[in-house]
């Protein structure tokens, strides 16, 4: 829960950097002003995790493609030392095309408990190190890599009308929606699953997300399938407001979104982003999943 909380605090800020502040300049408040990091993951695990987070100072999400930083890990649960570093990492920017900064470091825990990352943000008059505290479980709700990819049966194209019946895309790409999951992992070649709403996205990421699904599509599409799954049912402004979801969100157990897994030729999940998307970070690993290779950030 404190993870979901961190999540919604970080979306309340791009709500109000979006809606709200639109006369404010993107400058950043004095460098004396402290940086809060907010973790935008709803779930870390024993094993690999993606780790995006997004850096707030007075109340402003920062969006500074300059920004590499320094992340140290320490297992603070029974038996663990705050002062003995595990393991270190490093957080890239990967913002590109998302209404504000994302940050996004890769880290393997061993254990499940108490841990915490200790993040250190440069500055104009020197460094800041910020700690915060991460709960990692043995297990996920939503499906791990490694795990085979679930065979939901989601509507396609061949089930409605029109494609405005299946996806809040303005401007949805058909080939987005020809296959459900069952039928992809049938065909025995790689594919990535988005879960998002782009009308109806509480992030901002979803539509960004999508933009960038298309692009990749365009590159890898003869050797990977691209499956867009809307979150909502249709009608889906009145299934929005009701908190309504679809059937394939709730065969994954995904209690938020936006989702994307990319799933290997044997239908296992090699790699999964919770959140906003880049070209640059997903296009690597794209290229491994469509050459066979494993998925590795």
């Amino acid at each position: 829960m404190l993870r979901l909380r961190l999540i919604l605090l970080f979306t309340l800020s791009i709500v109000v950097f979006i809606t709200g502040c639109a006369s404010q300049t993107a400058t950043p408040t004095p460098a004396a002003t402290p940086i809060a990091p907010v973790i935008a993951a709803s779930e870390l695990v024993v094993g690999p995790n993606r780790l995006p987070f997004g850096l707030l100072q007075g109340g402003v999400p920062l969006n500074d493609p300059n920004l590499s930083l320094n992340v140290t890990f320490y297992y603070v649960g029974p038996g663990g030392d705050r002062t003995k570093p595990v393991m270190t990492a490093q957080a890239v920017y990967r913002g590109q095309g998302l209404p504000v900064g994302l940050y996004v470091a890769y880290a393997t825990f061993d254990r499940a408990g108490g841990w915490e990352a200790e993040i250190d943000i440069p500055q104009a008059t020197g460094s800041q190190r910020s700690r915060i505290r991460l709960d990692v479980s043995e297990r996920a709700f939503a499906p791990m890599v490694g795990d085979k990819a679930i065979p939901v049966r989601n509507l396609t194209a061949a089930d409605v009308p029109s494609l405005d019946r299946l996806t809040s895309d303005p401007r949805p790409d058909p080939d987005f929606y020809r296959l459900t999951v069952a039928e992809a992992l049938a065909s025995g070649k790689p594919f990535v699953v988005s879960f998002a709403t782009p009308g109806y996205c509480q992030t901002a990421v979803c539509a960004p997300n999508i933009a960038v699904l298309k692009q990749l599509k365009n590159e890898f599409g003869d050797r990977v399938n691209f499956i867009h799954i809307e979150v909502y049912p249709y009608p889906f402004g009145e299934s929005f407001q009701q908190a309504k979801t679809v059937d394939a969100m709730h065969e994954w157990n995904l209690r938020t979104e936006p989702w994307t897994f990319l799933v290997d030729a044997n239908g296992i999940i090699q790699a999964r982003y919770e959140g906003g998307i880049t070209f640059d970070e997903l296009r690597p690993a794209i290229a491994q999943l469509a050459a066979g290779q494993p998925v590795n950030p």
